[in-house]
């Protein structure tokens, strides 16, 4: 009996120390979820903050962007206003020699070349320039057909006519030109002016 129960006793440890070692090994795989986890709402926390960072930032942009915005639409009134001062100077003068009983048609002819000289030169800075297409093929994307009138095969599709100009501001359209282009008359056969041999043969084609 008692060798009996030494055996027993001794099972029992055995088992007390298996159960002890898998408690130690649960305490161990414990601490390194833990830590784990711990690492994982590190990273976390540091992907939020950086969040919250480029947040502000964006915010800041946009402000800023919305300022810049509304200084370059001051400043192109500014610069377009400090352009057409001189035109509408040259306008006025125009104008007091149109009043004047001393002013002669040369003075205000002078006065036209004057401003439109003016007006030109704001343009040309400003990247405005007219459409060339007159004689040439008709461009849907850059012209509108207000007529049509005969033409030639060479002529057919071309623009004959510039009824008003069309402007392009670097490269891009904002008024098309209206224009008139030529259209190739059509052959209108008539049966009165056929040759009447002619028809003698077709009569006698039938008849054979």
């Amino acid at each position: 009996m008692k060798k009996n129960e030494k055996t027993d006793s001794e099972e029992i440890k055995e088992k007390i120390k298996e159960a002890e070692k898998k408690v130690d090994e649960c305490e161990d795989k414990k601490e390194e979820i833990e830590k784990e986890v711990n690492d994982y709402k590190a990273k976390a926390d540091e992907y939020y903050d950086q969040l919250l960072r480029l947040k502000a930032e964006f915010e800041n942009y946009r402000k800023r962007v919305e300022k810049e915005k509304k200084e370059l639409l001051e400043w192109g009134r500014y610069d377009l206003m400090q352009h057409m001062l001189p035109v509408y100077e040259m306008m006025n003068m125009a104008k007091d020699h149109l009043t004047s009983p001393n002013s002669s048609i040369d003075d205000i002819k002078t006065g036209l070349n004057m401003i439109f000289a003016e007006f030109d030169k704001l343009f040309k800075s400003e990247g405005l320039t007219q459409i060339d297409i007159l004689n040439k093929k008709y461009d849907p994307m850059l012209c509108e057909i207000v007529a049509t009138v005969d033409g030639s095969e060479e002529d057919d599709n071309k623009v004959v006519d510039i009824v008003q100009p069309g402007y392009l501001i670097n490269g891009r359209l904002i008024k098309p030109a209206k224009v008139k282009i030529a259209k190739k008359k059509e052959e209108v056969i008539d049966d009165k002016n056929l040759d009447k041999s002619d028809v003698k043969k077709e009569d006698s084609n039938h008849n054979d």
